[in-house]
């Protein structure tokens, strides 16, 4: 994928970091997005972004929330 980690952002609030390794250079986050299942509302598919800063929460929770404020 070129990056290391992403972070997985479902529509209903509920976000969390995994680490990338899992899936090949060949693999694009839009491809993935509809497998996710959303642990806190069962939904189907998700906003999958690259994680530049690498797991730290508190950053990915200010841009998911400045996302949704604009």
């Amino acid at each position: 994928m070129g990056v290391r980690g992403v972070l997985v952002y479902c529509h209903c609030g509920h976000h969390t970091a995994l680490e990338a390794d899992r899936w090949g250079d060949e693999v694009h986050l839009s491809d993935i997005e509809p497998r996710f299942i959303c642990e806190g509302c069962g939904s189907r598919g998700a906003d999958v972004r690259p994680d530049f800063d690498r797991g730290n929460p508190e950053i990915a929770i200010v841009a998911h929330r400045a996302k949704q404020s604009s």
